[in-house]
């Protein structure tokens, strides 16, 4: 039986081994934490899962610790995933034209 169950687990696509998640306020104030919790989800094996959806307050310094931290994934050569973003957000992210800094390494592109 532990074979059977060595084999399904190499088999299995990667799945995210790392977790970001940003809370109701993503501002200058909240800086050092989110930016520990970035550090600390750096620590793992990618890939990550930025999970984005609870934020209803940002302003440009949340946004440039989210991209420096999607900009040292892509030096690191680690893919993350969204699995949510607000609507607070992404029009922050929108007004910032980031957009493009921000998506997954590889996203999109054929093995």
């Amino acid at each position: 039986m532990a074979e059977g169950t060595e084999t399904s687990a190499e088999n299995a696509p990667s799945q995210p081994r790392g977790r970001v998640v940003l809370g109701g306020s993503c501002t200058i104030h909240e800086g050092a934490a989110i930016k520990a919790h970035m550090i600390e989800q750096l620590a793992r094996p990618g890939p990550y899962e930025i999970d984005g959806s609870a934020v209803s307050r940002v302003d440009a310094a949340g946004v440039q610790l989210i991209v420096a931290f999607a900009l040292d994934c892509l030096e690191r050569g680690l893919e993350y995933v969204w699995i949510g973003r607000s609507p607070t957000l992404e029009q922050a992210i929108e007004l910032l034209s980031v957009g493009a800094l921000l998506d997954s390494p590889g996203a999109g592109m054929a093995p």
